[in-house]
């Protein structure tokens, strides 16, 4: 005669079947008690081995996603800065021209042309100060170096492959073309007018690309969000519990539990009163 142990109940012959059943039940309510407790429907490889090679597939891009958000905005970041510097350079640059003009009209005599030029050589020192000292976490931003060499990338999506490209970007005065320039007399003045217009220019198509590389940054970062909220949506359906169907299921193994239990119990007790019957 064969005995079986199962959840402590010895089952003997033709009980074997109903112990297993009970057995089976009481395993779909532990592994879904677990799932309720974690919120989690794949808690280990054997709940879901498919559906948790998918998900793990979908958390490596979730979180390249939140990353690949936090390397945009620090270019969004160096980028601003880099022009709020140039708008002050820009500025300064408005007043040398506005100094030549001053300094070609000839009602000025040499004196106050050379002291007008005093004021000019400090602006254009005072350029050149700003495009070198002008950083981004110890990196530079308006001296043609570092971030702003024009081979800088960032790394602006979950894949390796999903970079960018950082624009140059160099307001120095040689740059600009108005390192050596000076208004110290009429002719120099004219000379340094024409520089000054082109610098200006430069700087204003220099600063244009700031801008459209702010935009665009702010498009990919728009992007990048929608595509992490997608992509945690899916990944919440592969992993994550559905707690109504959970409980509906937590509810149907309890009575089936419950009502095996004392179906077996019952079959245990008509079993030994059958027997003790046949010695009577």
């Amino acid at each position: 005669m064969e005995i079986q142990q199962t959840s402590g109940f010895r089952f003997i012959g033709p009980q074997k079947k109903a112990g297993s059943a009970i057995e089976k039940t009481e395993r779909s309510l532990s592994k879904i008690l677990e799932q309720l407790s974690t919120a989690k429907r794949i808690n280990k490889a054997s709940d879901d081995a498919a559906g948790l090679g998918i998900a793990e597939q979908l958390s490596s891009q979730i979180r390249g996603f939140k990353m690949a958000n936090q390397n945009v905005s620090d270019a969004m970041s160096a980028l601003n800065i880099a022009d709020g510097a140039s708008g002050q350079v820009q500025d300064m640059l408005q007043r040398q021209r506005e100094l030549a003009l001053q300094s070609s009209n000839d009602t000025l005599t040499s004196e106050q042309r050379k002291t007008l030029d005093v004021e000019y050589q400090s602006i254009s020192k005072e350029i050149d100060r700003v495009a070198e000292g002008t950083q981004f976490n110890k990196q530079n931003l308006t001296n043609g170096e570092d971030i702003a060499s024009g081979g800088s990338k960032i790394q602006a999506g979950a894949d390796a492959e999903d970079t960018i490209n950082m624009p140059a970007f160099d307001m120095n005065t040689d740059k600009l073309g108005t390192a050596g320039t000076s208004i110290a007399d009429a002719g120099s003045a004219k000379n340094a007018l024409s520089a000054l217009d082109t610098a200006i220019n430069d700087l204003g198509s220099q600063r244009a690309t700031l801008g459209s590389m702010v935009n665009r940054f702010q498009s990919t970062q728009n992007n990048l969000m929608v595509a992490e909220t997608n992509t945690t949506a899916a990944e919440s359906v592969l992993r994550d519990q559905d707690m109504a169907s959970g409980l509906m299921e937590m509810t149907r193994n309890r009575l089936l539990q419950e009502v095996g239990t004392q179906a077996f119990q019952r079959f245990r007790e008509i079993s030994v009163n059958h027997i003790v019957g046949l010695f009577q």
